[in-house]
């Protein structure tokens, strides 16, 4: 925690050493753009530090018996206030579309963070409303925060798939936000002073924001300068010049629904929404489906479950396991395309962790934390890499808007199908998962499929582009001889001429 205070001090000193190199003001500001990230983008997804953190506070304690902790009402209440802040999440990128500017969506975006740290701070553990808000302001601002940002990948040249993953990488680790807060509870710090703390440090955050991000976002080829503590955006014409940005521009909505209506979009939309739901149910179901787990192994003659242990396990995996396939992702793509590999990989990691959520023993939950969490950052970096080159940067931010907004709606059916969960099938989640297993692996066997038609074109593509190279050798060939040949007609032809006029 406070090597990560260090950044902002570091960033001048970064900006005067890899100036000389071309992209230093991009480090700098891609340095930046991390360290907020971490703060901001998915700080919601760690709900299960936060949640004991509410629990211990007392918060929904009404909705139990006098005398009692857990019941299914408080889970059920506690459960929707992480349902709104996940779908806010999602949805945040609807707004950051109509926004444009990449300056004003993150500046928007980091002071709404502080305004939800600041509720959770000064509100009473009685309120029934303020929770939800609080925690509904800091899935906005996730949205705003963490969709503009991957424009920056576009001044990193080839490098821009590995600066997306280390973005989707600081998305997850920002779950360790309220983890760290978790832990500055427990040392002794009030939860007044733990979420004053995060509100005053988005608070700089946002200024910095407004200061130094460009107004319009990046594309292929384009170039940022820091000139009088400022950031600049260059970016060459058609004739090769540099030309100064203005103003952002904006899709035609025409364009965004046609893109929407192909059958690659609502493949991929489908196969998005389907993984985003898996991961959201997991998130906001791990607390009460330990519980559940822990009645089943005691029952069974096994020790019971260290729940508080397991939550810590869970979040911290969640957060930083995703680091290490970081190059095994931009590899991936790099060898076998972006269409349809991350997919297959994507689909198989939510098989295995969903089946080591049906067994009833201790030992799978150490599967299941890996796997989840490679499977997270492969979904969210898969999304991120497919929008971005397979659409223009205005289309893109429509476009993750909509696909954000689909998700978002089937991310909150978690919250009733838990409430389902505890009145119909008494608590016992091996019905849900075992549905959301089924779905898991038809959606694999496609992936798969679409995986092996994707690189028989390939090959077909690699071995056609030599047959039209020879062709068009074989063609040029045949003009250079005719050439000779009518260059040859024309000489006789004048040497015959010349013979006559001479005669």
């Amino acid at each position: 925690f406070s090597l990560l205070l260090l950044i902002p001090s570091a960033l001048p000193t970064m900006a005067s050493m890899d100036c000389a190199k071309g992209r230093g003001s991009a480090l700098m500001l891609l340095a930046f753009t991390v360290w907020q990230s971490f703060f901001t983008t998915g700080i919601v997804f760690g709900w299960p530090s936060l949640l004991l953190l509410l629990k211990t506070e007392g918060v929904y304690a009404n909705k139990c018996d006098p005398g009692v902790t857990e019941c299914s009402s408080r889970s059920v209440a506690l459960n929707l206030v992480f349902t709104l802040g996940a779908v806010a999440n999602v949805l945040g990128g609807v707004f950051a579309g109509p926004i444009g500017s990449p300056k004003i969506a993150l500046g928007l975006g980091v002071l709404l963070s502080a305004t939800g740290s600041l509720i959770f701070a000064l509100s009473p553990t009685e309120s029934q409303v303020a929770w939800p808000i609080g925690f509904v302001l800091h899935g906005i601002a996730g949205g705003l925060v963490h969709l503009p940002s991957f424009s920056l990948g576009n001044a990193f040249g080839s490098a821009k798939g590995m600066v997306i993953a280390t973005l989707v990488a600081c998305f997850c680790a920002s779950a360790l936000t309220f983890q760290i807060m978790h832990m500055l509870y427990e040392g002794g710090l009030s939860r007044q002073t733990v979420f004053l703390m995060h509100t005053v440090i988005e608070l700089v955050n946002s200024c910095v924001s407004f200061w130094f991000w460009p107004s319009c976002p990046l594309k292929p080829g384009d170039k940022l300068r820091l000139s009088g503590c400022r950031m600049h955006l260059d970016r060459p014409n058609s004739e090769g010049a540099v030309a100064q940005t203005g103003a952002p521009k904006t899709a035609p909505i025409r364009v965004v629904v046609k893109a929407a209506m192909t059958k690659i979009f609502i493949s991929f939309m489908f196969f998005h929404t389907s993984q985003l739901w898996f991961n959201r149910c997991l998130m906001g179901w791990f607390h009460d489906e330990l519980i559940t787990k822990d009645k089943l192994i005691t029952e069974a003659g096994g020790s019971a479950l260290n729940i508080d242990r397991h939550m810590a396990y869970f979040t911290s995996t969640q957060a930083l396991l995703g680091l290490p396939v970081i190059p095994v992702f931009g590899w991936l793509v790099a060898r076998y395309g972006h269409r349809t590999a991350p997919f297959v990989v994507t689909g198989f990691l939510s098989v295995i962790w969903l089946v080591c959520v049906l067994i009833p023993q201790e030992w799978p939950l150490y599967i299941l934390y890996v796997t989840s969490s490679w499977h997270r950052q492969f979904f969210f970096s898969s999304f991120f890499n497919f929008m971005s080159s397979e659409f223009t940067p205005e289309v893109f931010a429509k476009l993750a808007g909509v696909a954000n907004f689909i998700a978002g709606l089937a991310s909150g059916t978690q919250n009733p199908l838990l409430n389902l969960t505890f009145n119909q099938f008494d608590g016992s989640f091996v019905p849900i998962n075992t549905c959301m297993l089924t779905l898991a692996t038809v959606l694999e066997i496609g992936a798969c499929f679409a995986f092996c038609r994707d690189q028989k074109s390939r090959k077909a593509a690699a071995t056609k582009l030599p047959d039209e190279a020879s062709s068009k050798a074989i063609a040029n060939n045949n003009c250079e001889s005719e050439n000779d040949t009518n260059v040859g007609a024309e000489d006789v032809d004048s040497q015959t001429e010349s013979s006559a006029v001479k005669v």
